[in-house]
């Protein structure tokens, strides 16, 4: 799922594909929020209105931006995050409950809903006087739904989100995937999409999904054919490493139904597991990649629009939030992850707790990485490690960036830590006293990503 990565006339294409979508049967830079429960849902006890809804269920009214009231259910809690996006018809939601629970027993924390128009949600006036609408709802006040759903599930605890659509649910997750950039919800770590029909022109656009997608269709399906299927899948913007297309057995089923076959639901649950396990979220195509590390009191949503730069200028970008373990430990794994799916030279970029953490973990990731890049690295990080014992063990090129006045004691950092490494590390300091992210988008920002581009292009040969 992504962020506003890519300022390439996207807003036309989220009104392609939410016109694509429509009768499916079966921006500016992305404002992420910060982790407490969104204002726009409301919670309660739910009540087992589901054929297999979990004790311990929670009900919710999201609103859409479009001011529609969606019913929602809310399974279990945590960093790892699920949204279940449903078919159309008359089951909504409770088509995904008894999986739903499942997933939750996982440990997984899981968000279902009911697309506008389907079960007690609301259905704006538009959708319900089109006559020539099949099923109203999905289109864009679907991706618009979809939007809402994130926003909520990453509001409530979700760091890392996978998104899992059905039929034309499945359609409506890659479209709004595809068409990010015109909406203000957080990005996701990876698709399922279970027999996404109605695909209109979505695979022409399907080159901007850069996450890891897992697709699914029956052979001899009645609403998609596995030529269509295949062709969505190719179109993908993800390298070849990180997707997938499961050919099921004529009769295996549409959509949500393919999970009757036990053994085939495992591959989708394993799929969403190890996306949710890997910690960080994936853009981008290129053959080098930008590892971004945030500050202690952002998630990763702080670096979206560079991020969309860096796509730009050709790198994959990998993006992650502080879990539960200890960062220097958890970038390490990661990087060592992104290495085994077949990234490139890996490069650390981190913004003050972030870049503290960067030129730890840089020194004792093997083989090194390619280059570390600061923004306003200091001196400590915490618990009393001193940063300067590891820079000091540094056999990689660094790029310290600090503002001269910058309040947390950065520049006097900086100071060090090129003594430590004077013929590796160069030092950059600018007026002023923005502090790590704030270097990109402050009075001195086009600077500062000019330079961080010079340096990232010097040692990419």
């Amino acid at each position: 799922m992504g962020l506003d990565r890519r300022r390439v006339s996207r807003i036309a294409t989220v009104l392609v594909l939410a016109l694509a979508v429509a009768g499916c049967h079966g921006g500016s830079p992305r404002a992420v929020p910060s982790g407490t429960r969104s204002m726009a849902a409301s919670t309660s006890s739910a009540t087992a209105a589901c054929f297999g809804q979990p004790a311990g269920a929670r009900a919710l009214t999201l609103t859409t931006n479009d001011g529609l009231a969606l019913s929602a259910v809310e399974i279990g809690g945590g960093a790892k995050g699920v949204l279940l996006v449903p078919e159309a018809g008359t089951q909504g939601e409770c088509g995904w409950m008894s999986y739903a629970g499942e997933l939750a027993a996982k440990g997984l924390h899981v968000l279902l809903f009911d697309m506008p128009c389907q079960g007690a949600s609301t259905c704006s006036s538009a959708a319900s006087a089109a006559a020539d609408e099949e099923q109203p709802g999905f289109g864009k006040e679907g991706i618009a739904a979809v939007d809402a759903a994130l926003i909520e599930l990453h509001s409530a605890g979700a760091k890392t989100i996978v998104m899992v659509g059905a039929s034309a649910g499945a359609t409506t997750a890659l479209a709004a995937e595809a068409g990010t950039a015109a909406s203000s919800s957080p990005g996701v770590a990876a698709i399922v999409a279970l027999s996404a029909d109605e695909l209109g022109t979505l695979p022409s656009e399907a080159s901007t999904i850069h996450v890891p997608v897992f697709m699914a269709v029956a052979d001899g399906d009645k609403y998609v054919s596995t030529v269509d299927e295949r062709k969505l899948f190719d179109a993908l913007g993800a390298p070849p490493t990180l997707r997938t297309l499961d050919v099921r057995p004529a009769g295996a089923g549409h959509g949500w139904d393919l999970l009757a076959d036990d053994g085939f639901k495992g591959k989708v649950t394993d799929f969403i597991t190890a996306q949710l396990a890997a910690g960080y979220t994936l853009w981008g195509t290129g053959a080098k990649t930008i590892m971004l590390s945030n500050e202690s009191d952002e998630d990763q949503g702080s670096w979206q629009a560079y991020a969309d730069h860096l796509v730009g200028e050709g790198y994959k970008v990998a993006m992650w939030d502080y879990g539960d373990q200890d960062p220097v430990t958890h970038l390490g794994a990661i990087v060592a992850d992104l290495r085994a799916h077949g990234s490139g030279p890996v490069f650390l970029m981190g913004a003050s707790q972030g870049a503290k953490t960067s030129l730890v973990a840089a020194a004792g990731i093997k083989p090194p990485v390619t280059a570390v890049v600061t923004l306003s690295a200091e001196a400590i990080m915490r618990p009393g490690i001193d940063v300067s014992s590891y820079v000091k063990q540094l056999t990689c090129p660094v790029l310290l960036l600090t503002a001269a006045q910058d309040v947390y004691g950065s520049a006097d950092a900086a100071k060090t830590f090129q003594a430590d490494l004077p013929n590796l590390a160069r030092t950059l300091t600018y007026d002023g006293s923005d502090h790590g992210t704030h270097l990109l988008s402050g009075s001195n920002g086009v600077k500062v990503i000019a330079d961080v581009d010079a340096f990232l292009k010097a040692h990419s040969a």
